[in-house]
């Protein structure tokens, strides 16, 4: 239904969260390092963008607690390494935030129907859940749809929520009985989806053009720091965003400016924030 991307009104907000800036932290950067921080160098870290120690240690106790990290000493240095699950799910993820997605051609789309007996409502939950974070929209009841390119996000879905007998999917076109184009308008938000993208260009732009301006070598800490914000805030965009064709979009797409602003930033600036954290990282 319109409006089920949740998240689409506030991914600005998610900027300033600890938790937030933790898990951009652990998926842009942990796993080429062994997927493990020593607490002194993720506090050292999330004091380059604000974040003072109990709130970053009071995330950390949340995200063990959870299961995204996992406590673990290397050398006798306390620190926390990802969940098999979380480094599973970045790993998945970097398709879809770290690559250049514009607007695909037609390919059709892909449906999930379901049927979770009411014995097992959380795990029904959950599912609903899952699919509207990574931007399928329900049609009704236990049918949901999104683009085609989606087909292997709701496979890793059921497959991690182990409900394969529980789910049937369908590759479809949509023959009628009115226009796809205001089909969609009532699955998914357009306006929406349209306004966090705005907001993302409106904030980064300016920090975007800054740094072309800048002929020098990035400085680290700096980079390290604007580069983490843009990502926490980027992330959650690719996801509210399903990636509908350009042919269903408003001719003056917000996605296109804020995609080109992210990876401008992005371009710029992993690599020399990719050494700071390394240089933190080996102290």
């Amino acid at each position: 239904m319109a409006g089920s991307n949740h998240d689409a009104d506030e991914p600005l907000a998610r900027t300033a969260r600890p938790q937030s800036l933790i898990i951009t932290t652990y998926g842009a950067y942990s796993r080429p390092i062994g997927g493990w921080f020593s607490v002194s160098s993720l506090l050292a870290l999330l004091a380059e963008v604000g974040i003072d120690d109990p709130s970053v240690r009071s995330a950390l106790s949340r995200f063990k607690r959870r299961g995204v990290l996992t406590g673990e000493r290397r050398d006798g240095v306390a620190g926390y390494a990802l969940g098999e699950s979380a480094r599973r799910t970045f790993d998945i993820g970097d398709s879809r935030v770290l690559e250049r997605r514009f607007p695909p051609p037609n390919r059709g789309w892909v449906l999930a129907a379901f049927s979770i007996p009411e014995s097992a409502r959380d795990v029904r939950y959950r599912l609903r859940s899952r699919l509207a974070r990574v931007g399928f929209a329900q049609v009704g009841g236990g049918l949901w749809i999104a683009p085609r390119q989606l087909e292997s996000d709701v496979q890793y879905i059921v497959e991690l929520l182990d409900i394969r007998a529980h789910v049937d999917l369908f590759l479809a076109e949509h023959s009628g009985f009115r226009a796809t184009r205001e089909a969609i308008g009532q699955w998914w938000n357009l306006e929406e989806i349209g306004a966090a993208y705005e907001e993302f260009t409106a904030e980064y732009a300016p920090l975007a053009s800054s740094w072309a301006r800048t002929r020098v070598t990035p400085d680290p800490v700096r980079a390290f720091s604007d580069y983490t914000r843009a990502l926490t805030s980027w992330r959650p965009l690719p996801y509210i965003d399903p990636g509908l064709p350009r042919e269903y979009l408003p001719k003056a797409w917000a996605g296109d400016k804020a995609t080109e602003t992210f990876f401008a930033l992005h371009d710029r600036l992993a690599r020399p924030s990719m050494q700071f954290v390394e240089e933190v990282a080996s102290r």
